[in-house]
């Protein structure tokens, strides 16, 4: 899942304005629809995951003020109710009106971030359900045949997706919300994260500033670890009991690092085929060491519990700001590296038979 993934998974979105145009810190006025008087009302640091404002509804209308370090993703909740609002805001003096049970249709003023949000998604989110739906079709399809046809269709898709990027990108090259897409699209297509470096060149003012412009710059950094071939780093951290474990304790071996989360869906869908794998291979040489970007140790203790994951892991704690995965440029999960007895990296982010596969060529 990405950054989002959860990194919200799903939370989104950062948009431009001018720090002389910001005011000295964020007022958000809602009025909201059928939500019950009293109910508590947060705002949320999509990528901190804190709290940073709260409130009180009481006739549908609410207040929330608090000074913002930067213009990022943040996003309204209310207590007792699913409706989660994502706002790409600064220190604005913002307005929100509408029904919480259509949080689609809620009209905004006074954010021009929020604005450019707004307007990518209109033009991306479509066209992002169709695609997500058929690369969902080509992993339930068992007909080879019509498994092709659906995976040529996505193809063409992504395409899509990639040139109204690029269009609404040539429009605001100076938005830190561009920035952010840019930052979702690498982490989707492979076509656009071979290519980050001309992407982001394209990008200048605002847009270079703020935390996903920080992780792309990062990202750009650790470019040239995780190559095929390569040794991967060394690197230490504590395992559940708290104890510090290094990577090089498991040379020998062949060894997938795995990164992970317990509150990372995919993550959690893939955690059987990686149990499978290990479960297959464990009495062959073969280990995996799990990295986790959880915050919460007892969700994370739960978690390797309940899916049965035998096997060594480690964290920092640290959420995204976990240090291996700074380090790594990991910038979705889950992701992973598989290396050689030596640490020598020899597949990335192989997920089900293609790990087997892996796997089978190099264990006799």
């Amino acid at each position: 899942m990405n950054k989002m993934t959860k990194k919200i998974v799903a939370l989104s979105m950062l948009a431009f304005c001018s720090m002389s145009l910001m005011a000295q810190s964020l007022e958000i006025k809602g009025s909201i629809k059928n939500v019950p008087d009293q109910t508590a009302v947060t705002l949320l640091d999509g990528m901190a995951n804190k709290e940073v404002a709260t409130a009180t509804v009481v006739g549908g209308q609410f207040q929330l003020k608090t000074t913002l370090s930067n213009t990022g993703i943040y996003v309204v909740s209310f207590k007792g109710i699913k409706t989660q609002i994502p706002l790409f805001i600064g220190n604005d003096v913002l307005t929100m009106e509408g029904d919480v049970n259509a949080p689609k249709e809620i009209a905004y003023q006074g954010s021009p971030s929020q604005d450019i949000y707004l307007s990518y998604m209109k033009k991306l989110d479509p066209l992002m359900s169709v695609y997500f739906g058929n690369l969902g079709a080509v992993q339930s399809e068992k007909d080879a045949v019509k498994k092709d046809s659906i995976s040529k269709q996505a193809e063409l898709q992504a395409q899509a997706i990639i040139a109204e990027y690029v269009s609404v990108s040539k429009m605001n090259s100076q938005s830190p919300v561009t920035t952010f897409f840019l930052f979702q699209m690498a982490n989707i297509f492979p076509a656009v994260k071979e290519n980050l470096t001309g992407y982001y060149a394209a990008l200048g003012g605002d847009a270079k500033k703020g935390a996903f412009a920080e992780v792309i710059e990062k990202s750009l950094q650790s470019a040239v670890i995780g190559k095929i071939g390569s040794v991967l780093p060394e690197f230490t951290q504590n395992d559940v009991n708290g104890n510090p474990m290094k990577l090089s304790s498991l040379r020998g071996k062949y060894v997938l690092v795995d990164f992970w989360a317990s509150w990372c869906g995919p993550c959690r869908a893939e955690n059987p085929n990686v149990l499978k794998t290990f479960n297959t291979f464990k009495n062959k040489n073969f280990t995996v060491l799990g990295v986790s970007l959880d915050q919460d140790k007892a969700k994370w203790v739960e978690a390797i519990k309940k899916d049965g994951l035998a096997w060594s892991h480690v964290s920092d704690l640290k959420y995204w700001n976990n240090e291996v995965a700074v380090k790594f440029g990991i910038q979705s999960i889950p992701a992973s590296f598989l290396i050689d007895p030596n640490g020598v990296i020899i597949g990335r982010d192989l997920r089900g038979d293609d790990l087997v596969k892996a796997l089978n060529a190099v264990i006799k």
